[in-house]
């Protein structure tokens, strides 16, 4: 059977006087990445309208090119810097159920 993709799905809740600073990183880490991480094919993330919480979706090919990146000194580098800004964050794994539309 082939790899399915796999989605990682994280609800972040960054220090509320800290939001803006974890958003300048993680837009950062965005650009730093874009285009070079084997195996992504893609992602959202998604800002609360209280700029109180984020949603971050990555789609990875199979589970192997997410645990790849995971262990990726570019990802681990980037925790690192964020964590200290961070109340909580809540990460998971999901399988594609169904698909409506393009996102």
């Amino acid at each position: 059977m082939p790899d399915q993709p796999v989605v990682n799905i994280s609800v972040i809740t960054p220090k509320p006087e800290r939001f803006a600073e974890f958003m300048e990183l993680q837009l950062a880490q965005h650009y730093a990445v874009r285009g070079k991480v084997e195996g992504l094919i893609g992602g959202r993330l998604f800002r609360s309208r209280e700029d109180r919480d984020v949603v971050l979706v990555t789609m990875f090919e199979s589970e192997q090119a997410a645990l790849r990146f995971a262990r990726d000194e570019r990802f681990t580098s980037h925790l690192a810097r964020v964590r200290p800004l961070l109340e909580r964050a809540v990460p998971g794994a999901y399988d594609v159920a169904y698909e409506v539309g393009s996102l």
